[in-house]
């Protein structure tokens, strides 16, 4: 009855962790179609843009864990740790800098991908899983996408000479750009930290009480 109970339960998880992997995806590509069908934006643009980076990683995220199940390989609690810090930092920066210079053509899609998929992997890291302890020098694996992502931003300037965000406008100087990607660098290493952290008291908790 106990293994039942157990397989019923991943089997749940598993669902629930599909599910919002497809809510994810509809708003991503609602979003994407209302941008290049009302906007002025072609397919080269999306990915200077760091959202649709950040869903795309909480889509693999969910779907990989739940093909993993309880007893998942370290790469995968790398890709749900680093999925839900860059879903925080999206949903953070959004309202806190660029909200009011948006219009979106389906609101329900930018609050999801600009708050809910934020919400749902944290939920998902905190609450759901045996998870083993992350070593701390796999940290600095979550600067690998932002790093990517930032170089074909740079790449995609100096050919077209336009940047999604203003905050990272080359008029303003390589200073305060320096000084802006910094702070966001600082922001994420103090999300990981702290979700890496919540894991870390989850297992202290069920070895003082075994």
């Amino acid at each position: 009855m106990g293994k039942v109970g157990k397989v019923s339960k991943g089997a749940t998880i598993a669902g629930i962790r599909l599910a919002a992997a497809a809510v994810i995806v509809a708003a991503l590509c609602a979003q994407a179609w209302a941008d290049l069908t009302y906007g002025t934006f072609t397919w080269a643009q999306l990915p200077v843009y760091f959202t649709p980076l950040a869903a795309i990683a909480a889509i693999a995220a969910l779907v990989s864990a739940a093909c993993a199940g309880p007893a998942e390989p370290r790469w995968v609690a790398l890709l749900r740790v680093n999925a839900a810090t860059y879903a925080v930092i999206t949903g953070v920066v959004y309202w806190a800098l660029l909200a009011q210079y948006g219009h979106p053509k389906f609101p329900w899609a930018n609050a999801i991908i600009h708050g809910g998929t934020g919400l749902i992997l944290v939920l998902d890291w905190v609450i759901v899983g045996e998870r083993r302890r992350l070593p701390w020098h796999t940290m600095w694996t979550v600067l690998g996408v932002p790093a990517v992502w930032l170089g074909y931003l740079i790449a995609y300037e100096k050919i077209d000479g336009w940047v999604p965000y203003p905050f990272l406008d080359p008029a303003r100087g390589v200073g305060p750009i320096a000084g802006t990607v910094s702070l966001m660098v600082a922001a994420g290493l103090i999300v990981v930290t702290a979700l890496r952290l919540s894991t870390g008291l989850r297992i202290a908790e069920r070895e003082s009480a075994a």
